[in-house]
C-alpha cells in the first residue's frame, strides 16, 4: 500500500534530461536489493517513486544491459507477495503501459464472470490516452480484437458504453 501511495503522491520531475551516471548507479542499487530479495527496501521505493519516466527507463535499460536480464525477470513472481506484485506492476506501467493494461483487460474478461470494476477502470481511464496501443497489444496477445471480446462478455448499455470508449465503429 505504501508503494502505491508514494507512486501517486510524490513529486516526479518529468523533463527530458537523463543522467546516465545516475542510471548506472541506481541500476546497481536495484540489482543489489533484488538479489537480496529486499524488494521493499527504502532505496528501491525511492528510485521507483521519485525518478522521471525517462530517467527510470534509462536505469532499467542499463539494468538489462549490465546484468543480462530485464528487471521484471529478476523480480521472481511469488503470488503470495502482494508488495512484489505491486513493484512488478509499477515497473510494467512505467516501461510498457499498454502491456500492463492488456493484462488487466485480459484478466477482467477471461475469468469466470466479468470483473466489471477492472474492465471499466481501464477503459474509462485510458480511452483518451493510449487505448489504440492497448487495443493493438490486446489483439497481438489474444488474436481477438478488444471490441469483440467486450461484445462477447458484456451486454446492454454497459456494452455500448465500453464500445464507444474503445472506439468501436458501430458504437
Amino acid at each position: 500500500m505504501m508503494l502505491l501511495v508514494l507512486l501517486v503522491t510524490s513529486y516526479r520531475y518529468e523533463g527530458p534530461e537523463v543522467n546516465m551516471r545516475l542510471a548506472k548507479s541506481e541500476a546497481k542499487i536495484l540489482r543489489d536489493h533484488i538479489t537480496e530479495k529486499a524488494y521493499n527496501h527504502d532505496e528501491v521505493i525511492r528510485i521507483l517513486t521519485t525518478r522521471s519516466k525517462v530517467q527510470l527507463n534509462a536505469t532499467l535499460n542499463h539494468y538489462n544491459n549490465e546484468f543480462g536480464n530485464a528487471i521484471d525477470k529478476d523480480l521472481e513472481s511469488d503470488p503470495k507477495d502482494e508488495f512484489l506484485g505491486a513493484v512488478r506492476a509499477a515497473i510494467k506501467c512505467f516501461t510498457c503501459p499498454e502491456k500492463y493494461f492488456e493484462e488487466v483487460l485480459r484478466s477482467a474478461i477471461n475469468k469466470q464472470g466479468t470483473d466489471e470494476g477492472a474492465l471499466t477502470r481501464v477503459v474509462t481511464t485510458r480511452a483518451e490516452v493510449d487505448m489504440k496501443q492497448i487495443k493493438e497489444e490486446y489483439y497481438r496477445r489474444n488474436s481477438v480484437p478488444l471490441d469483440r471480446a467486450i461484445i462477447s462478455d458484456t451486454h446492454g448499455d454497459y456494452e455500448d458504453l465500453l464500445l464507444a470508449l474503445v472506439g468501436h465503429e458501430d458504437a
